[in-house]
């Protein structure tokens, strides 16, 4: 018999059903009957994606940028607590199965300076216990990723949880020529790193999205020198 997983989330007064694709359609109607009609939400596709609309007059040459399909707050799917996230655009790795192909391009989205940016994703209308960074591949843009992060924490982000399709080795290999790459390493509490694997997708953990994913404490991982998972 398939198992409902229900996560209450007790300040929007939204209650969130895991794993509803197993589900005969007569218990999904029973769900909708008590729970009213539904609102799909998944690892990178939230309730409300927030687009960016770039203003040239909000920046200047000097500005680092970086381009997003979007941000949203209050995900209870991607890290510890309550979120707020943003989508960076563009992936290389292109992995098959990816729930969000639309990401993959280097043309799509918009280019949002990293203090505009900042400024949103710590919007003080909405209750958070960290930023969550995604994509499509953050690590692509590298130089801006690291200058989002810095400026997270220079304005008092207390946990910041990143996502990549490589692995920590392999981000730690190209950090040798991206020194950018090692300062973010550096700098955040929790790495969700791999490829999507569409056969081990069944095999998903913790906010992963296929069973190879690992979500690494980098605090102690820093401190212990080797790979530790978070737990």
């Amino acid at each position: 018999m398939p198992e409902i997983t229900l996560i209450v989330d007790d300040v929007r007064g939204a209650i969130l059903v895991e794993e509803t694709k197993d589900l005969k359609q007569n218990a999904i109607e029973h769900l909708k009957a008590y729970l009213g009609e539904t609102q799909e939400i998944g690892c990178a596709r939230p309730l409300e994606i927030i687009k960016p609309i770039f203003n040239s007059s909000e920046t200047t040459p000097n500005d680092q940028s970086v381009r997003i399909a979007g941000y949203y707050h209050n995900s209870l799917t991607e890290g510890p607590g309550r979120r707020s996230s943003v989508l960076f655009q563009y992936c290389p790795l292109k992995c098959k199965g990816c729930y969000v192909p639309q990401l993959h391009s280097k043309n799509a989205g918009a280019l949002i300076s990293v203090e505009k940016l900042t400024e949103l994703l710590l919007d003080p209308q909405f209750e958070r216990d960290g930023v969550t960074i995604l994509g499509g591949e953050p690590f692509a843009q590298a130089p801006g990723l690291n200058a989002l992060v810095k400026a997270l924490r220079s304005r008092g982000c207390p946990h910041i949880t990143c996502y990549s399709g490589y692995t920590l080795e392999h981000l730690r290999e190209k950090s040798v020529r991206q020194p950018s790459i090692g300062e973010v390493l550096n700098k955040i509490d929790i790495l969700i790193d791999g490829a999507y694997i569409e056969s081990l997708s069944q095999s998903a953990g913790l906010w992963t999205g296929s069973g190879n994913q690992r979500v690494i404490d980098m605090r102690r991982t820093r401190a212990e020198n080797r790979v530790v998972l978070y737990s």
